[in-house]
C-alpha cells in the first residue's frame, strides 16, 4: 500500500494524543487490518469510507477512544454488538491482546471478514456469532460479557437483551455523538461517566458512555 510509512506514523501519533502507545505489533497488525479492509471493500460494502487516513482516524482511533475514557479489566470477555466490519472490537483486541472477544453480526460477509482479518493476524480468544443480540441471548448457552460495547445500533433497541448478555459487574460503553447526563439512568441503565474526544484531522467528536448494568436485572 502506497504511503504506508506515512500511515504508519498518523495512527502512532494520532493514538499518542489519547495517552495509547502502539506497539510495532499493533502498528502491523493494524495496517494489515486496513490494506484487508479495502481489499475487500472493492466487492463486499464494509464501509463508506475508503481514505485510508479517514479509516485510521473513524474507525480505528475512533474505536479506541473507549481505552482512554475507562480502564479495561484484564482478560474481559468483551461482545461487540453490531460489529459491522470489526469497530470497534477487533482494534480493541489488537490494542489489549488479553481482550476475550466475542462479535455479534447478522451480518454474514461481515462476520466472514472479521473472522478473516482475526485469523491473518492470529489472534487468539475472538469468536464470532453471525445474527443479532436477542439470538445471541435466545442460545440455550451464551457467554456473559463483563464489557459491551455498542457503535452502531441504537441503545433502546437492545438495552433489554444487553442487560442479560451482561455479567453482574458489568459495563456496557456506547459510542455516541452527543453527552447523557452522567448520573441519570438511561433506559434502565445508571450512566457512570462520559468523556468527550475530538477525533483527528477534524474528523468530529466521539462521546464514550459508561453505563452499568441495571440492579434488578
Amino acid at each position: 500500500m502506497e504511503q504506508e510509512s506515512e500511515l504508519c506514523d498518523f495512527l502512532v501519533r494520532s493514538a499518542r494524543e489519547f495517552g495509547l502507545n502502539l506497539t510495532q505489533t499493533e502498528v502491523e497488525h493494524f495496517i494489515l487490518y486496513l490494506t484487508q479492509l479495502l481489499h475487500w471493500n472493492k466487492v463486499t460494502n464494509l464501509t463508506s469510507i475508503t481514505d485510508p487516513y479517514e479509516i485510521i482516524s473513524k474507525h480505528f482511533i475512533d474505536s479506541l477512544t473507549a481505552l482512554a475514557a475507562m480502564e479495561f479489566p484484564s482478560n474481559a470477555v468483551l461482545l461487540d454488538v453490531g460489529a459491522g466490519a470489526g469497530f470497534p472490537g477487533l482494534p480493541l483486541k489488537i490494542a489489549r491482546m488479553d481482550l476475550q472477544l466475542v462479535v455479534i453480526e447478522p451480518s454474514q460477509k461481515k462476520c466472514s471478514f472479521v473472522g478473516s482479518v482475526a485469523g491473518l493476524l492470529k489472534l487468539n480468544d475472538v469468536s464470532l456469532f453471525t445474527g443479532t443480540l436477542q439470538q445471541y441471548v435466545d442460545q440455550g448457552e451464551y457467554r456473559s460479557g463483563d464489557i459491551i460495547v455498542i457503535r452502531a445500533l441504537r441503545f433502546d433497541e437492545v438495552c433489554d437483551q444487553a442487560a442479560r448478555a451482561l455479567k453482574p459487574t458489568g459495563k456496557v460503553v456506547l459510542y455516541r455523538t452527543e453527552k447523557l447526563e452522567a448520573g441519570s439512568i438511561f433506559h434502565g441503565f445508571t450512566v457512570e461517566r462520559e468523556q468527550r474526544f475530538s477525533l483527528p484531522l477534524k474528523h468530529g467528536d466521539r462521546v464514550i458512555s459508561v453505563l452499568s448494568r441495571p440492579a434488578q436485572a
